[in-house]
């Protein structure tokens, strides 16, 4: 559709700068849907020295702070039960699985602590970035010369490891490692994304779905910054700066790609893809058919977050500290709060169904509950809420019609006002 090509010319080819120089206002006439009890708050210890590294576990929230102290948190007693003063700057982190907790520090050592605060072993792998992936029958690290190490969990002794060609002008990227089915897929630079084997390292398959545009070595930068995302069948990936694509879990083939670019990275929830744009734009994506279901422009120029799935909603921070719940049918913003005066770290955490986690930049958590207040979800509702009463000559919204039908006639026209 014509309106179509119009957001993907606003998100990809209008000067940047214009969105982030005037960023959209909050709409405060919006009416919430929810009702927020707080349930405890706080700070963390060294937060002028925050580093982006959260982990839920056990009623514990896990933070490492940069100068390498590493807290553990315990959420129903709200207190402090262990510190451990690791004296290096973490660089990558955390990730655990039942029994450790491992981060890399400044001079490349991966480090494992157990659940008490102790030291259990730590190995050199070099400089990295991304989080390590931990699972109960290895770790395993990607530093920043894609090298890919695999690590025993007793000793930390390397048991293999796999090295692929580094790209030109590397990012230094926290996307992380993702395995299923025994498979490791990782996106790598250059628009590429890689399966290995995990049991012995071999290579599967390299896919390039982004290929690099431009001139300069600055043109042509093109990492998956962020997390792939894995299915039954496919495969889910975005680059920073080109497209969005799904590949055969198989063989690496191209199911279907698309131009949109994002730093944040993807969610996949049932059959869509929720992905933030670049520019703070928020799409709506078919799985299989790649085709947009819905995009959401309020919060341009706003610095959003990858977005969480979070009951019927979809939930984003911006700059300012503001939550956003957006519909997951429409995309419609139906309520906001503001629960911190900075940026909120990403990931945020979902404890459980009715908990979140909420740290902001500034070393201020949050641990909230959420009550929902009868809220009525939105009935085939497009910008601003306005009903759509005739979409085509002899088509319209009828509530005599099935349910399929109308939102089979919502989908021919999802971008026309």
């Amino acid at each position: 559709p014509v309106k179509e090509l119009k957001y993907q010319i606003e998100d990809s080819f209008e000067d940047s700068d214009s969105y982030i120089n005037n960023p959209n206002p909050i709409n405060n006439d919006l009416k919430n849907s929810f009702i927020f009890s707080k349930i405890s708050s706080g700070s963390f210890p060294d937060s002028t020295k925050i580093n982006l590294k959260l982990l839920n576990k056990n009623d514990l929230i896990i933070y490492a702070s940069a100068i390498g102290n590493v807290f553990a948190l315990n959420l129903k007693k709200n207190d402090f039960i262990w510190t451990y003063s690791h004296n290096k700057e973490i660089t990558s982190g955390l990730s655990s699985n039942k029994d450790l907790i491992f981060f890399v520090d400044y001079d490349g050592y991966l480090i494992a602590l157990s659940f008490k605060g102790n030291l259990e072993w730590k190995t050199y792998v070099g400089e990295v970035f991304s989080p390590p992936l931990a699972s109960d029958e290895y770790i395993l690290v990607k530093n920043s010369n894609n090298n890919f190490i695999l690590l025993d969990l007793i000793d930390g002794s390397i048991k293999w490891n796999y090295q692929v060609p580094k790209s030109p002008l590397p990012t230094r990227s926290w996307g992380g490692l993702v395995q299923s089915e025994g498979i490791i897929y990782s996106g790598i630079g250059s628009g590429k994304v890689v399966a290995i084997n995990s049991k012995n390292g071999l290579f599967i398959w390299e896919s390039t779905y982004s290929p690099p545009k431009g001139v300069s070595e600055i043109e042509r930068s093109n990492d998956t910054t962020s997390d792939v995302v894995v299915d039954e069948f496919a495969v889910y990936v975005v680059s920073s700066n080109g497209n969005i694509a799904a590949l055969n879990k198989l063989d690496g083939s191209i199911l279907w790609k698309r131009a949109l670019s994002s730093f944040n990275g993807l969610v996949l929830n049932n059959d869509k893809i929720y992905v933030t744009h670049n520019s703070g734009a928020i799409y709506c994506i078919d799985k299989n058919s790649q085709k947009v279901l819905w995009r959401n422009s309020d919060l341009l120029g706003r610095d959003v977050s990858k977005g969480y799935v979070f009951k019927d909603f979809l939930i984003v921070s911006d700059y300012e500290g503001y939550i956003h719940f957006l519909s997951l049918n429409n995309g419609v913003i139906n309520a906001r709060f503001k629960f911190a005066d900075g940026k909120h770290i990403n990931p945020m955490s979902l404890i459980d169904d009715e908990n979140l986690f909420l740290t902001s930049l500034k070393g201020d958590y949050y641990w909230v509950e959420s009550k929902l207040n009868n809220y009525n979800k939105p009935q085939l509702n497009i910008n601003n809420n306005e009903k759509i009463n005739i979409l085509l000559e002899g088509d319209e919204i009828n509530e005599n019609k099935t349910k399929e039908d109308n939102e089979d006639l919502l989908d021919k026209l999802i971008f026309w006002d």
